[in-house]
């Protein structure tokens, strides 16, 4: 059977199925595509060496407890500060990018 035909019986198939068979579906696709980008992203030598560079001080810095509450305390006044943007102005943001 060649890929076109295996690609049409699927979507033949996908739309015949039931919900249990499309999650079953949905969800073995899925994975793989996570898989594969964890594979993609361990052979990219350039994200290994950024991710190793920034891992101690970094975005990526693992965080104690206490920087983790100290972060949220933060995030919280500048929310009841207002200093936050809204969903409307970040579509609108986006629709500029």
């Amino acid at each position: 059977m060649s890929l076109a035909q295996i690609r049409e019986e699927l979507h033949q198939r996908i739309d015949l199925a039931d919900e249990r068979l499309l999650r079953m579906v949905y969800d073995v696709m899925t994975e793989a595509d996570m898989e594969e980008e964890e594979e993609e992203e361990e052979d990219d030598p350039e994200l290994v060496a950024v991710i190793a560079k920034h891992a101690e001080s970094g975005p990526w810095k693992q965080m104690t407890e206490e920087e983790l509450m100290e972060d949220l305390k933060e995030s919280i006044a500048e929310i009841r500060r207002g200093e936050y943007i809204s969903l409307e102005d970040l579509k609108k943001e986006m629709e500029e990018w």
